[in-house]
This record gives C-alpha cells, sequence and structure tokens, in this order.
C-alpha cells in the first residue's frame, strides 16, 4: 500500500490585494488540504482574511462551476444549462464579431467588465485593451475598488502611491474615513491598534456604526453623502487657527487661494447642519488634526 506524502508549498495570494499575503499550502495526495498565512511574512505576520483563510472550502466545494453555463430562458430566470469550453468561446466569439461588424456606433454596446484575471501583466494592462480597443468596444476603468481613490491620489500627490502600512504604527491620530478596517483591511487594523496601544487617537467617520466605528475613541456618524462637506469644515477650522504647513501649501499646491475660499464658506455650524453631526466635532477632529502637524507621527 502507497503511503500518502504530505508536503507544504509557498506561494502568495493571488487576489488583487496590496497586501500580497505569503502562503503556506498543506498538500496531501495532490489535494490541497489546509491553506494558512506564512508567519515569517512581516506585514501580515501569518494572518490571512476570510475569502483566503477558508482557500479549499471554496475550490474543492462541491456546487463550484467547473464548466461554462449558457442562458437558455429568459433574463432573470436562472435557467442555465453547462456547456464546453469550445461552444462556450466560439459563440462569445461569434457575438463580438457580429455585434462589431455593424458599426463603431454599435460596438460600444461591447461592456469590457473585466478587469485582473489571474493577475497576469500581459492579460491586465496590455491583451485585454488591445483586443476591445480593436472591436471598438466602450472604453471603461474596470476596477471595481479603486477608481475615486486613485484619482484622488494622482491630483493630490501626482501618482498612485501611498504610504507604507508600517507607519501608522507612529501615528498621533488616525482617520479611518469610510472604511470598515477591520472587514475590508485587517492587516492595516493590526497597525492601528498599535498605534492605539502608544496612545495614538483613532476616530472613524462613516454613517454606520460599523465593527471599526465601534472599535475607535470617535465615531463622526455623518449623514451619507455628505463627506465633502465635512472635509471643508476641517479645512476652514484649520484655516482660521492657522494650523497649517504654509511651506507645502506654497511648494506642492495649486489654486491654494481658491480653495481657501471655498472651505472658508463651511464654518461647522453649517458643516453641522449638512451632515447632521454636532458642530463641536467638526471643531474637536479640526483641533486633533492640526495638533499633530510638525510632530514626529503625525496624523
Amino acid at each position: 500500500m502507497n503511503a500518502v506524502t504530505t508536503t507544504t508549498v509557498r506561494g502568495a495570494c493571488p487576489h488583487d490585494c496590496p497586501d500580497a499575503c505569503a502562503l503556506i499550502t498543506t498538500v496531501q495526495g495532490g489535494i490541497a488540504i489546509k491553506v494558512q498565512g506564512n508567519p515569517e511574512h512581516d506585514h501580515t505576520n501569518g494572518v490571512l482574511c476570510t475569502k483566503v483563510s477558508r482557500y479549499t472550502e471554496r475550490s474543492y466545494h462541491p456546487q463550484r462551476v467547473l464548466t461554462p453555463l449558457k442562458r437558455v430562458g429568459p433574463k432573470g430566470s436562472g435557467q442555465f444549462e453547462p456547456v464546453g469550453w469550445d461552444t462556450a468561446l466560439a459563440d462569445i466569439a461569434d457575438r463580438l464579431r457580429h455585434i462589431a461588424a455593424r458599426g463603431p456606433g454599435a460596438a460600444q454596446a461591447i461592456l469590457p467588465y473585466n478587469y485582473a484575471g489571474t493577475m497576469g501583466l500581459v492579460q491586465g494592462d496590455s491583451v485585454s485593451a488591445r483586443f476591445f480597443n480593436r472591436l471598438g468596444a466602450s472604453l471603461l476603468d474596470r476596477t471595481i475598488c479603486s477608481n475615486a481613490g486613485g484619482e484622488a491620489l494622482v491630483h493630490t500627490l501626482g501618482g498612485k502611491v501611498g504610504m507604507r502600512v508600517e507607519h501608522f504604527a507612529q501615528a498621533r491620530l488616525i482617520l479611518i474615513w469610510g472604511s470598515n478596517s477591520i472587514a475590508s483591511n485587517l492587516h492595516f487594523w493590526r497597525y492601528a491598534q498599535e498605534a492605539k496601544r502608544k496612545g495614538a487617537r483613532l476616530v472613524c467617520i462613516d454613517p454606520r456604526r460599523t465593527e471599526t466605528a465601534d472599535k475607535c475613541h470617535e465615531h463622526v456618524a455623518l449623514l451619507p453623502g455628505t463627506d465633502a462637506a465635512l472635509a471643508l469644515g476641517l479645512m476652514h477650522e484649520l484655516i482660521v487657527h492657522d494650523w497649517l504647513d504654509h511651506d507645502y501649501l506654497q511648494r506642492h499646491t495649486q489654486d491654494w487661494e481658491r480653495m481657501r475660499e471655498r472651505a472658508l464658506q463651511w464654518p461647522p455650524q453649517r458643516v453641522a447642519q449638512v451632515c447632521g453631526i454636532d458642530p463641536d466635532q467638526v471643531r474637536r477632529l479640526a483641533r486633533d488634526y492640526g495638533a499633530c502637524r510638525g510632530e514626529d507621527g503625525g496624523s
């Protein structure tokens, strides 16, 4: 009787996440039986998110879809039948060819709603863009998670760059704005907790009382869609109390005077009416933010 061999395979998570978690997969008889984080990976410290920690259940689930499914009933009816890959690909190619042949206007009906796939650079950054451009399809950014944040980073910093997450452990004030970090960014949360133990103040800005908001020192429960008003109100307080880095504003910003003029139209009382919060919350948060300027480990 042949003995079943057990081996471990080291790798990295294939999902499109900046944490890039290191994985250790235990394989027995050619089947993955356990996926765990690599404790030697400094950033994740062996901790995985819920999606990946249950990877084997997903991969070997009896209801996992293993073949293409073709709709055989009206939209919304839930009627599908399995077909082979050759049949599915030929059907899709025929439909795309038929639409593209009707001209540029009709080709825009092709909506290329795909993104990173297997995370290959050739697929993600090259082939699919050329393919859909050749068809005359509609142009989409195609990311479902970071478009707004990416644009903000480009306009603010000149590129989609960020800070090392480890640096959050040295912060004095952490604003968690519109993010339920415990559920969606657990590795950042580890550093936020480290900062909290060192005396940092954590503030969550979110209409919902999330798990993260519940663990912060303060929850700013503004009304949905009023984030810009709160941001302008914070700027108002920073300006009127001169909690500003004038050298940075002069060297690294554009149209500051126009921004200043706009922000001064949003005193805490007006912000409170729009956002549904106490005006003292705006004043206190701006004061805490301004107090960090120039200190080691600022906000």
